[in-house]
């Protein structure tokens, strides 16, 4: 059995191990990334954090307004079955 090849990957700088036969990598070694500095990353997680605050706030208002459209339209149920106590209500997959 041939040994592997090593190849360099262009785009990542990946050393891979190629198997000459079939052409799989059967290795791979990612090149790690360079360390950063202690502010860059105070200043990402700063960066996050007001982003999932207004995604939490954006969250809170719907969940709000949510109970109040249910209770709209359960209000408009009720009034359409007092108006035809007969009818039979709409079955849920007819429009589909």
């Amino acid at each position: 059995m041939p040994e592997a090849l090593d190849v360099t990957c262009p785009c990542c700088e990946a050393l891979l191990k190629v198997d000459p036969e079939t052409g799989a990598v059967v290795w791979a070694d990612k090149k790690k990334a360079p360390a950063k500095s202690f502010d860059d990353l105070v200043s990402r997680v700063e960066a996050q954090r007001s982003v999932l605050d207004e995604k939490f706030a954006r969250s809170v208002q719907h969940t709000k307004r949510a109970g109040e459209i249910l209770e709209k339209k359960f209000e408009e149920a009720r009034r359409r079955a007092e108006q035809d106590p007969d009818g039979k209500p709409p079955h849920p997959f007819d429009n589909e």
